[in-house]
């Protein structure tokens, strides 16, 4: 039993990891990569230069920290070298847009128009409608093609798509973003599927020790599966667990053996709360890492 219990548990974490984290690899590293973002943004270069060289050092293909390593080199004044850089990031992931826009901007200055347009056209594929930019700056390339026809359709479409963007991210603000969403969802099954798993063990355990190491298990996992929304999976949790174990199973006649049920349920119920808060302090410190 304790075998099938520790399989399962890993199981579940190889799940979190692998597929309920819904975002793509580059959001993931901006994520990662944060607060250098936040520093390259603020216009602390040299410090954002800094902490972006030192995570190529860790990660030597994060297709963003050599994007923001280029720009900081461009920004800094080292173009050859901002190429460079973002050339290497492109090599280790070829769908982000902004790899491409920024790789178009450098052909642009310098004078390279061709190598730009092909650089802005993969932008504007990738981009899918998503941003503006892309077109904007494919209109400045078809402009120094002397192709100003194209020219002016980028633009106007830039125009249009700003605005669309804007109407859309306005009605977001207003509504903020949904809380129930695709991965909350697939979380509730699965932790549906815990549930049964808790009240299995604690009418076959024969103490209240592997109740416990599987709540424990369970509600670390709820945490890493959602940092943020935790609370309510463990509620969901503590729910189906009341429901199961007394709508579902029989009370024992043996008045030790339902203290002992009584003992692992409850108890399994607190230890809900608890390890579910612990598990998403620490995918949180995780993330900011």
């Amino acid at each position: 039993m304790e075998f099938l219990v520790v399989i399962a548990f890993f199981g579940y974490i190889y799940y979190l990891r692998n597929y309920a984290d819904l975002r793509s690899p580059s959001e993931k590293e901006a994520a990662a990569v944060s607060e250098g973002i936040k520093l390259y943004n603020d216009g602390q270069i040299d410090k954002a230069y800094t902490y972006f060289d030192s995570r190529i050092r860790q990660k030597p293909k994060s297709c963003i920290a050599y994007l923001y390593r280029g720009l900081c080199q461009k920004a800094l004044g080292n173009p050859e070298a901002a190429l460079k850089d973002i050339q290497a990031g492109l090599s280790y992931d070829d769908q982000v847009f902004t790899v491409y826009l920024e790789l178009g901007k450098i052909y642009l200055e310098q004078n390279q128009p061709e190598q730009a347009l092909s650089a802005l056209n993969k932008a504007v594929s990738v981009s899918e409608e998503q941003s503006e930019a892309p077109y904007h700056w494919r209109a400045k390339a078809f402009e120094q093609l002397g192709r100003n026809i194209e020219a002016e359709q980028d633009t106007k479409h830039a125009q249009e798509l700003r605005a669309r963007l804007q109407k859309t991210h306005s009605g977001f603000n207003s509504s903020k973003a949904p809380f129930f969403d695709k991965r909350l969802a697939i979380n509730m099954v699965m932790i549906s599927l815990t549930s049964v798993l808790l009240v299995y063990v604690i009418k076959n355990a024969e103490s209240i020790h592997l109740p416990y190491l599987v709540a424990v298990f369970a509600a670390i996992s709820i945490g890493f599966a959602e940092p943020y929304k935790g609370w309510l999976l463990a509620i969901m949790q503590c729910i189906l667990m009341l429901a199961g174990y007394h709508f579902f199973t029989d009370l024992p006649e043996d008045r030790a053996r339902q203290e002992l049920e009584n003992f692992s349920l409850y108890g399994s119920m607190i230890l809900t709360f608890a390890a579910s808060f612990l598990g998403g302090f620490l995918k949180r410190a995780l993330n900011m890492k």
